[in-house]
């Protein structure tokens, strides 16, 4: 069994009860660096993954018979996160998904906000069309950064396409000491804002 765990917004402390019993049980642990950091002293195999995605899949073939495996995914592997790479290779049935707490649902507890009625966008590998046209249509809408596609880059693409008279909350470092949470409106977010990758709630107030 491949276990898919996601392991929360950075904090161990978001982490679940579960995921942390299963984590500590795991004799590989596979992730980004980031996520492994934490792990470097445990004594478990580390598989640190990079642009490295086939190689890691063939890693698990070799290795899943005589260890047992976790796949670490930050926030929750069932939104926007690694578990559809692996359902292409891995049966469902072989794979075991450990749900987590993600940094949208910090970021909405932060603004004192519900998602339920939220549209929700990720720019990791994707271009912006989407995003302009769900802002278009949408009151509420939260999207996942990456360092590239950083807000400043957003909110220049929504201006340009004609769309005004939204705020905008920049979520950076959520459930870290130097998380950070601050409002703009959609012509003024600065360049430096989220430039590490953030939550962007985009909202028509």
């Amino acid at each position: 069994m491949i276990r898919v765990i996601g392991v929360g917004p950075g904090n161990p402390e978001y982490m679940t009860p579960m995921a942390r019993n299963l984590v500590e049980c795991a004799d590989i642990l596979i992730g980004g660096e980031r996520l492994l950091e934490v792990y470097r002293k445990s004594g478990k195999e580390l598989y640190i993954i990079r642009n490295n995605l086939m190689d890691m899949v063939e890693f698990i073939r070799n290795r899943r018979d005589d260890c047992q495996i976790a796949v670490l995914a930050s926030g929750d592997p069932s939104f926007y996160g690694i578990l559809e790479y692996l359902k292409r290779y891995f049966r469902t049935t072989e794979l075991q998904v450990v749900p987590g707490l993600s940094s949208i649902q910090l970021a909405c507890a932060a603004l004192c906000i519900s998602w339920h009625d939220a549209a929700f966008y990720s720019v990791h590998g994707r271009d912006m069309e989407g995003l302009v046209e769900l802002v278009r249509d949408n009151a509420k809408v939260i999207v996942l950064t990456d360092p590239k596609k950083t807000p400043a880059v957003i909110a220049a693409e929504l201006v340009s396409q004609g769309v005004s008279e939204r705020k905008v909350y920049v979520c950076e470092n959520l459930s870290y000491n130097n998380e950070q949470i601050r409002e703009f409106s959609l012509d003024s977010v600065p360049r430096d804002a989220g430039s590490s990758g953030c939550v962007v709630v985009i909202m028509n107030e």
